[in-house]
């Protein structure tokens, strides 16, 4: 418990330390931070599952609460921009597996399960009951893609795109709106029922829509406060860089170009994607950028929400892409390998 204890400091350090920064999401890159800068000192640091799910259930509210009317109308006229976004995604990231899969030792489904933007959860869970697939291989490049793409943002959006974090966006509070403390029962009994329904990553996605269908229709929720979601950052924080394992990275270290090229090719068309419905819909290139980039929907929500860019449009953007990517991307990749070899 020591151990977690002064783990969560030093997350919390550094976390303080990238606010000052101007870095968006710094308490999430903190306790990644840490938790890394552990694994490598040969530390054995760890991080409770339900911890970071507690985090999440916060962070879930958190994103949500930024869903409103205005925002259906929106997706609705966007429905042709988002399902292209969606599309151009999964083909870069199998076009990205195919390319990996032909020049080193790793299986073409072990590359696509592992590539693929948005989906660590359900590819990870793929990979453990498909005999085909190297485990191994899926939560390394899924692990460093993640990882890799919530730390390249914030400095592209920063130093590329010109976007400022908001100093006091963490504490800056409001009293219009349904109290924030409607977050217990709407994250837990979105949790639930997302759970009952075997919807993919439960306590993430059903916080987020329970509590967009809260704010759609009673208005709307304040904020949660500036500490709360800081300790939800730190926690999910801390728990994703735990995953990584010095271990695993070396074992595959000849994918680790590969993987890191095809970060860099996702982030560019992305880029370039953003730019042209930045043009399309009017909305911030950033907005348009984090709608668009290949990190988990958690993680591109905050970053806009530390910058005060629109939240909704990068929800909706990435909820349905993570929806397509654990709904269809699983079908797709179950009917294509459904008679190949496990050559």
């Amino acid at each position: 418990m020591l151990n977690r204890l002064l783990l969560f400091v030093m997350a919390a350090c550094l976390g303080t330390l990238f606010l000052k920064m101007e870095l968006p999401i710094p308490y999430l890159l903190g306790g990644i931070f840490a938790a890394v800068a552990c694994k490598i000192a040969g530390s054995p640091v760890t991080w409770p599952k339900n911890w970071r799910e507690l985090g999440l259930l916060v962070a879930g509210y958190g994103i949500g609460r930024n869903f409103t009317a205005d925002t259906w109308e929106k997706m609705t006229h966007q429905t042709f921009g988002v399902l292209e976004a969606t599309l151009i995604a999964v083909a870069v990231a199998v076009l990205i597996a195919w390319w990996t899969a032909r020049h080193t030792s790793a299986n073409l489904i072990s590359c696509v399960m592992g590539i693929m933007p948005g989906g660590l959860t359900q590819m990870m869970l793929m990979s453990e009951d498909d005999p085909r697939a190297d485990a191994n291989v899926v939560v390394v490049m899924q692990t460093l893609r993640l990882v890799g793409v919530i730390v390249a943002v914030p400095f592209l959006v920063i130093h590329g795109l010109g976007a400022q974090v908001m100093q006091n966006s963490a504490v800056v509070q409001t009293t219009d709106g349904t109290h924030w403390l409607i977050l217990v029962p709407l994250s837990f009994l979105g949790a639930f029922v997302a759970t009952k329904l075997k919807v993919p990553t439960p306590r993430l996605l059903g916080p987020i829509l329970a509590t967009a269908a809260g704010s759609y229709f009673w208005g709307s929720l304040q904020p949660v406060p500036g500490l709360l979601m800081m300790l939800a950052q730190v926690s999910i924080g801390l728990y994703m860089g735990v995953m990584l394992d010095p271990k695993k990275l070396s074992a595959t270290k000849e994918l680790m170009p590969y993987i890191f090229s095809g970060i860099v090719l996702m982030i560019g068309i992305s880029v370039v994607v953003a730019w042209s419905l930045s043009e399309r819909y009017g909305f911030s290139l950033v907005t348009a950028f984090l709608a668009m980039a290949p990190g988990g929907i958690a993680e591109m929500c905050l970053a806009g929400m530390s910058m005060g860019e629109d939240v909704s449009i990068i929800l909706t953007y990435q909820l349905v892409r993570l929806l397509f990517l654990n709904i269809c991307v699983p079908l797709g990749i179950t009917m294509y390998f459904k008679n190949k070899s496990l050559d």
